[in-house]
């Protein structure tokens, strides 16, 4: 005679589906915490990365790039803003610096120290059109070196903006207290304060609150619904072209400041214009944040990567982001 076979009852199968439920809910955060930790160590990497790429960049040419090199004289060819008149009159014009047509920035300027030299070869300093285009075009690459995993760009590192496609980025250099003011009718008012700006050619030595208490590079988390409420027209995402490079609002994709905290974010009460000239938009421009829990990575002038967390006292940001403002500010 056979043996009867007993199968499980649904209740002793409801209990070990409860059971691994709860094994799966206590293991995701360690999980988590885990991927999280790695892509952090990812993104200090990459901004260790920049720093070097700066620091090698300072020892070939004497000084840290330009943010923005602005076109003067300069043709106008496509979507070109070569009046002199756009370059604040506070930005130091160093005499040695060139004279003929460039559209460059800071991030081109240091592809060859980050191993991207065929890149930087193919791109067009004199004609920006012949560098921006549909998928497939110099501007649209994306450069892994540049996107922290934290962020929300690294699933999805392109943007079309004006009907161009860019690649995106997660870091910006310090421009200062305000990395992004639009024009106002005589000049873009960004404070100029930090080590990079239009035109800039910092070296070393003008870093004079000293270089290990003085911000280099910093994120941008580009992610904020109250932004892209406020700024149809261009969402948050799309300033951070990498390649973007044909007028002085290009600014806004690779520099960053102190305007605000670490991580804030643009209010659910705010208002105002649907343009680059509004203040909640100039503001969250001009702050630094990030996809990690509770802060964000920061490069400094002497080539380490801080962590910084978003509790960081404003003043103390203020006064690191600056470069010879005299404050006595050391990195927490």
């Amino acid at each position: 005679m056979n043996p009867i076979r007993r199968g499980f009852t649904l209740i002793e199968l409801l209990v070990v589906i409860a059971i691994i439920a709860i094994l799966i809910g206590l293991l995701l955060p360690a999980v988590q915490k885990v991927r999280e930790a790695a892509n952090r160590m990812s993104c200090t990497n990459n901004m260790k990365q920049l720093g070097l790429a700066g620091q090698n960049y300072h020892g070939t040419m004497g000084n840290f790039p330009a943010a923005w090199q602005l076109p003067i004289p300069g043709p106008t060819t496509g979507n070109v803003w070569s009046n002199p008149v756009y370059c604040a009159t506070q930005v130091r014009m160093d005499p040695s610096y060139p004279g003929v047509p460039r559209f460059t920035n800071l991030l081109v300027e240091l592809m060859p120290f980050i191993e991207q030299d065929n890149l930087v070869k193919q791109w067009d300093s004199n004609v920006i059109g012949n560098n921006i285009g549909p998928a497939g075009s110099i501007a649209s690459q994306v450069v892994k070196a540049f996107l922290c995993p934290s962020s929300n760009l690294a699933s999805q590192p392109q943007a079309t903006v004006s009907g161009n496609v860019y690649g995106l980025n997660s870091y910006g250099g310090i421009a200062g207290t305000y990395s992004f003011r639009a024009y106002n009718g005589s000049a873009y008012q960004i404070s100029n304060d930090g080590v990079f700006y239009i035109n800039s050619r910092i070296r070393l030595t003008d870093i004079h609150d000293g270089t290990s208490n003085t911000f280099l590079f910093g994120e941008r988390y580009h992610l904020d619904p109250e932004f892209d409420r406020m700024y149809i027209n261009y969402p948050i995402k799309g300033w951070s072209g990498w390649a973007w490079c044909d007028q002085p609002n290009s600014i806004g994709d690779y520099l960053v400041g102190a305007a605000q905290p670490i991580n804030w974010k643009v209010p659910k009460e705010a208002t105002g214009a649907n343009s680059s000239s509004n203040p909640w938009v100039q503001m969250r421009l001009s702050t630094m944040g990030s996809g990690h829990l509770g802060g964000a990575n920061v490069g400094l002038a002497d080539g380490s990567v801080r962590y910084f967390k978003e509790s960081t006292d404003i003043a103390l940001l203020r006064a690191l982001v600056t470069r010879t403002k005299g404050e006595v500010a050391t990195p927490e």
